[in-house]
């Protein structure tokens, strides 16, 4: 049987080796997570920069369709004033299919408008949606907090106090009696 000394060394090495490696376990784990947590801030931007890169994308492709139409509106109308002058068509005719020429440009163009602004919203919704993904995975990442050596230390302590007691002799009364046996320790 092991002295009292060496279990009492053997307990506070055993809360010291316990600690250090609770300790090691946390670091590694807020290691991880904090390489983590930079990958996916990462890989959040590259995708809202994405997103941003799309959206002036599809405004170069609204833009050139807007151009499109306003220069077929252009050539339209300067075709139907050639034809109406010769004609000699003039008056509400002539302003009639001129306004008619103007609207369905209009119509086109506000259509363009429309769905730029669908888009926008599809965009930016897409964009939230992304970033509380990311958030959300981030705020995920496993974290440890470092353990304080006083946990150990007070496990140890009371191990070896509990030790301590059970090796220790019952009480006996001033009699040599045994203490628990004579009663008096429900008076």
């Amino acid at each position: 049987m092991c002295t009292m000394e060496a279990y009492i060394a053997g307990k506070v090495l055993g809360a010291y080796t316990q600690y250090q490696g609770d300790k090691a376990q946390a670091n590694y784990i807020n290691s991880t997570s904090q390489t983590k947590q930079k990958n996916l801030a990462n890989e959040a931007i590259y995708k809202d920069n994405a997103f941003i890169r799309e959206k002036e994308v599809k405004e170069d492709q609204l833009i050139a369709q807007k151009e499109d139409i306003e220069e077929k509106k252009l050539k339209v109308l300067g075709s139907a004033n050639v034809q109406l002058f010769e004609k000699g068509i003039g008056g509400n005719i002539y302003n009639s299919i001129i306004g008619d020429i103007q609207r369905s440009a209009g119509k086109q163009l506000n259509r363009i408008d429309q769905n730029y602004e669908n888009y926008i919203l599809a965009n930016s919704n897409n964009r939230l949606a992304w970033n509380r993904k990311f958030t959300n995975q981030i705020f995920a990442l496993p974290r440890a907090f470092k353990p304080s050596f006083m946990t150990y230390a007070v496990g140890a302590a009371t191990d070896i106090a509990v030790m301590n007691m059970s090796n220790q002799p019952p009480d006996t009364g001033l009699d040599g009696s045994d203490y628990y046996e004579s009663g008096e320790h429900w008076n």
